[in-house]
């Protein structure tokens, strides 16, 4: 209770001790006091001024961001699916060493096909409502889709090397 009372009542004093300010030196401290608190800029008071400037903030800055990367991940679609179609048709007639792609008689064909596509076109629909619901998360899948894009790639041509 005495340290509230002790910042209060000293809080009142240097108020009352300040001396006041004409209207003519507000004009000179106020650019000089933001000169020191705030970064500085590019722009010119005249060009703030204007009313066609619209200033952009951090929540419009990240929405900005999140399109760019929603336009990101619907590109790295087409790299997966491509590799997909590439690997599978470097593998089939071969075979398959995944036991959940081998037919009975141990080849990569039409089923292991299949289930390969749809595996990708299903986590591809559950990537579509992840981004949809949230934006963020597009960065994330496009780095996994390349990636993935590029180990699916090089599984195709070491299987090309084996024909």
């Amino acid at each position: 209770m005495n340290l509230l009372t002790t910042l209060f009542t000293t809080a009142i004093l240097l108020g009352g001790l300040t001396p006041s300010v004409r209207a003519e030196e507000a004009e000179v401290a106020v650019p000089a006091v933001a000169a020191a608190i705030l970064p500085p800029s590019h722009l010119t008071i005249d060009q703030l001024a204007s009313s066609d400037f619209v200033p952009v903030s951090g929540i419009e800055r990240a929405l900005n961001s999140d399109a760019k990367w929603h336009r990101q991940w619907a590109i790295s679609l087409a790299p997966l699916f491509a590799s997909e179609a590439l690997d599978a048709a470097s593998s089939y007639g071969m075979r398959e060493l995944n036991p959940l792609l081998a037919s009975p008689n141990g080849g990569f064909g039409t089923k292991a096909t299949a289930l390969k596509f749809g595996v990708v076109g299903a986590l591809a629909g559950a990537e579509y409502f992840l981004v949809k619901k949230y934006p963020r998360s597009a960065k994330l899948f496009t780095i996994v889709n390349w990636t993935t894009a590029g180990a699916t790639t090089g599984l195709a041509v070491h299987n090309y090397s084996l024909h």
